[in-house]
């Protein structure tokens, strides 16, 4: 789309543009009529292909520059010609080589047709000053301008890179990270730009470079740029349509004084385009277009994509607010946004990174793990415990049971006295069993037969005891240490009808029920880290996902705080939330004050203006002749019926 500049107002509606045909210069005047059914999609007849500082369309070349394209390098003024880079309506520009500073730049020629033009001829040198006073990391910097041979001349920034527009190609929809990129470059320029006083007026994707090896952007062709300053001679006055229809605010479509506002809604537009992959405003005729950006509102970005962030949207759509008063009211207090946003979207992406505020889903992930940890770590101990506790009533009782059963097969021999074939007896069980020791006592306290040879013959000894318990089959439990390691040992006496001829010691290794109490501490503790970390990883997320609508609630709440009480949250969710946002919009609609009565010519735009004239005028010419008829019929003027308003 080409930049459209249409003089005397929306009313009379009088485009020129220029298109190639080799050689010949055409200019096209067309009424109201004819611009009603035009397409709004004015094109350019030839793109960029280096991307230098304008999107041009063909047209005549300066004599002395006709050869440029050609391998031969021709020299004008100081300037080391090139080749033709693009042509425009109203300049060449060629890729030239600068010997003063050693670089190749763009050449910029006004067409030697509109030289003669003053309109043109000023409008060419307000862009060469306006980007003169530009010194930005992401504006076209200009380097000299002059004339030569009665030619004026921008010798500006070569760049080297792709031209927005060329990659929205097919619709094409950029990712978030992208965009948000795109939107602080162009914020932090135009910033730059408004505080010198300068406002482009015509920012669209074609006046927008990416450069080659990175995401970096540049935002180039001042060439209807506003400057506000009062020693700066403009010729464009109110009721001047300028700019490129598609990407015109409201306010520029109707003619009206702009603003920095004003390039902000074109920026809304160029970021709403790179998230969904069209444009918010179309229509079928300029007068379509321009109607409906003055009196509807885009498609919701969430129709085109699921994966934009609420707070993105809301950026774009405070952009493309109709009114000025309601947008972003500079480009810092949008790159600002932008910043917070980018922050956001860099954080989810890497999963959350703490700050300096303690988070409220920190705060919560900490106390829920701690609680939990606590809990499975009192219950594991009893339960551990419990088990702990089971398991050695399991163990006395086999105990006692082997060692009332080997005192049972001991009475026969002790009362014959037959110690040889009470050894083999022992010694066998020693053999068959996990025993750390048997001992067989008779009823003097001797010890007869014992696993440990040096006790056999002496009288016998109880080690250091450790009373556990004493069973109900007379078996006492005691707990002792052999070497280092404690044995559990179990006395049962020996008994033949009823009297007592000695006692058995069976000696038990606790090691293995020690073992097996250690295992199960250890799958215990297990059991409890992996709960911990599975809470605390769920409450994380459950956190975070309340924070989102706090955080929310936090910035809509600022920008009240701002005044800006026309801000609304407009997100419907069915819980809690949902019933908050519907209260705070309904305190925001309360806090506004009255609207005041609509301007039905601002807001229905220039098509409305001729219909409604044209309606008075039928209104008056049928009245008219109501009268007539009325005065033939005799009928007085209080008679006649009133063909209504339009």
């Amino acid at each position: 789309m080409d930049t459209v500049v249409v003089r005397g107002g929306p009313s009379s509606l009088e485009t020129r543009r220029f298109e190639s045909e080799d050689t010949a210069v055409m200019a096209l005047d067309h009424s109201i009529e004819k611009t009603a059914i035009m397409s709004s999609e004015i094109r350019t007849s030839a793109s960029t292909p280096c991307h230098a500082q304008s999107n041009l369309s063909g047209i005549r070349v300066a004599p002395e520059l006709e050869n440029a394209q050609g391998p031969s390098v021709k020299h004008v003024g100081r300037y080391q010609v090139i080749e033709l880079a693009g042509r425009g309506g109203m300049a060449n520009v060629y890729k030239a080589f600068d010997p003063g500073i050693g670089r190749l730049i763009a050449l910029k020629f006004l067409h030697g047709s509109l030289c003669e033009d003053e309109t043109y001829r000023n409008r060419f040198l307000r862009e060469a000053r306006a980007a003169g006073m530009l010194a930005h990391t992401n504006i076209a910097a200009v380097h000299d301008v002059g004339e030569i041979e009665g030619r004026p001349y921008i010798a500006m920034e070569f760049l080297e890179g792709d031209v927005l527009n060329e990659l929205m190609v097919g619709g094409k929809m950029f990712s978030v990270r992208e965009v948000v990129d795109f939107g602080i470059q162009l914020a932090r320029a135009l910033d730059y730009a408004h505080a010198k006083g300068i406002v482009h007026r015509d920012i669209k994707p074609a006046n927008i470079v990416r450069l080659k090896g990175g995401n970096h952007v540049k935002v180039m062709d001042f060439g209807i740029a506003h400057m506000s300053s009062t020693s700066v001679s403009q010729h464009t006055v109110q009721g001047d349509l300028v700019g490129t229809p598609a990407y015109m605010s409201p306010e520029q479509t109707q003619g009206k004084k702009v603003d920095r506002r004003s390039d902000l809604f074109s920026v809304g537009v160029v970021l709403y385009q790179m998230l969904t992959g069209h444009r918010p405003f179309d229509g079928e005729s300029l007068i379509d277009l321009m109607k409906n950006i003055n009196s509807r509102n885009p498609p919701s970005i969430s129709l085109a994509r699921k994966d934009v962030p609420p707070s993105l949207r809301r950026v774009v759509d405070r952009c493309l607010a109709k009114q000025p008063e309601k947008r972003f009211q500079s480009g810092g207090e949008l790159a600002e946004a932008l910043v917070r946003l980018q922050r956001e979207v860099d954080e989810e992406a890497r999963g959350g990174r703490p700050s300096r505020m303690v988070s409220l889903r920190l705060k919560w992930t900490v106390l829920m793990a701690a609680l939990v940890g606590a809990v499975m770590a009192v219950t594991a101990s009893f339960v551990t415990h419990r088990q702990y506790i089971a398991m050695m009533d399991q163990v006395t009782d086999d105990g006692a049971s082997l060692a009332r059963f080997v005192a049972l097969q001991s009475a026969v021999p002790i009362l014959s006295e037959d110690w040889v074939s009470l050894d083999v007896a022992v010694n066998e069980t020693m053999s068959a069993e996990n025993f750390q020791s048997i001992a067989v006592v008779d009823r003097q306290g001797k010890v007869r037969v014992a696993t440990e040879r040096a006790l056999a013959g002496k009288p016998y000894q109880p080690p250091g005891l450790e009373r556990l318990a004493v069973k109900p089959n007379g078996v006492t439990v005691t707990r002792y240490v052999v070497h280092g390691e404690r044995v559990l040992g179990f006395e049962a006496p020996i008994t033949f009808r009823g009297k007592r001829l000695g006692l058995v010691h069976l000696g038990i290794a606790e090691a293995p029920l020690s073992h097996v109490a250690r295992l199960s501490m250890m799958l215990m503790l297990v059991l409890v880290g992996f709960t911990v970390s599975a809470v605390a990883l769920a409450t994380y997320f459950v956190a975070n996902w309340f924070s989102r609508p706090i955080k929310l609630l936090e910035e809509s709440m600022t920008e009240i705080g701002k005044g800006r009480f026309d801000y609304r949250i407009g997100e419907t969710r069915n819980d809690e939330f949902g019933l908050l946002y519907r209260a705070f919009d309904e305190m925001a609609a309360s806090l506004s004050p009255p609207a005041p009565a609509a301007d039905q010519t601002a807001v229905q735009g220039p098509a409305f203006v001729a219909e409604k004239q044209m309606a008075v005028e039928e209104l008056a010419s049928a009245r008219a002749e109501q009268a007539v008829v009325a005065d033939e019929q005799g009928f007085g003027a209080e008679e006649l019926v009133d063909v209504g308003e339009p």
